[in-house]
């Protein structure tokens, strides 16, 4: 499993893009936990753009959501669903 941390503002499709930099081009095989505990704020261009680069362009098995709020959970179902891939991401209960 590769881990992500989002940062605590996360709001462009930019920050999205500079955090996956170095993930490797092809995840298949893989799981991203990504870590959204310290995220205090997010916009729908940075969870759209972390789907995108996750599970469409580097075909990940699975983007696993770790301490979102709801706000984020709802965005990342959102952009999964717009995107076909809902089947591969996996979000944590809150606890």
């Amino acid at each position: 499993m590769i881990r992500v941390e989002t940062p605590d503002h996360a709001g462009s499709r930019d920050q999205a893009r500079a955090l996956t930099a170095t993930l490797p081009a092809d995840l298949q095989g893989e799981t991203v936990l990504l870590d959204c505990s310290e995220l205090v704020v997010g916009a729908p261009s940075f969870f759209d753009e972390m789907v995108k680069q996750v599970l469409t362009l580097r075909r990940a098995d699975a983007l696993e959501i770790s301490g979102a709020r709801d706000r984020a959970r709802d965005l990342l179902e959102r952009a999964a669903n717009n995107r076909s891939v809902r089947e591969r991401l996996r979000i944590a209960a809150p606890a």
